[in-house]
């Protein structure tokens, strides 16, 4: 494959590749976070954020099939409606992009999460954050890179954007934990 077959592939996956990666590393940062500050289990964190990771990537997938699936099938009927041939279609693959953004957030996902394998609750707090934030950035360079735009400020405006996330849910995970809301075991 060539260069330009190789990046217009990628060009055409780009969306789900971000989506699928920055949505997986910044709720799943901020699920794993909040949990750990409201529970502080290791086996808690990481049974979390297993079942987080595994149902919001089949559900991204599922999402992003069904949407490219319905947008494709609107525009030929639109083009239909209009006399035009639906051989002018986007050409939208749905099934492609499902794999894609399912791939991309199962991948993303384990980034946040691994520390939590590795360490201590304690410990993990930084290397989560710290990890996710770098593929974060590398993220936001590499794409805005890839459309000839500055790295530093793409990488930058990625992770300033996506961090957020991370924030609020330790600061819920450990307002719940402060307020003592009692469940039954």
């Amino acid at each position: 494959m060539n260069e330009k077959t190789w990046r217009h592939e990628v060009a055409e996956s780009m969306r789900e590749i971000v989506f699928g990666l920055e949505d997986s590393f910044v709720s799943t940062l901020g699920a794993v976070t909040g949990i750990a500050a409201g529970a502080g289990s290791t086996y808690i964190v990481v049974m979390s954020g297993l079942v987080i990771v595994s149902v919001e990537a089949l559900s991204m997938a599922a999402g992003s099939y069904l949407s490219n699936k319905s947008a494709a099938e609107a525009e030929v009927e639109i083009l239909f409606e209009e006399g035009k041939p639906a051989v002018n279609a986007i050409k939208a693959h749905p099934v492609r992009s499902g794999i894609i953004m399912g791939t991309f957030y199962l991948v993303g996902g384990c980034v946040p999460l691994a520390p939590y394998f590795f360490l201590p609750i304690d410990l993990a707090y930084g290397p989560s954050i710290l990890l996710t934030g770098l593929c974060l950035f590398g993220l936001g360079a590499w794409s805005s890179s890839f459309a000839k735009k500055s790295p530093w400020k793409g990488g930058w405006q990625m992770v300033a954007v996506s961090l957020s996330a991370a924030v609020l849910g330790f600061v819920v995970g450990r307002a719940v934990s402060v307020l003592g809301v009692q469940v039954k075991v």
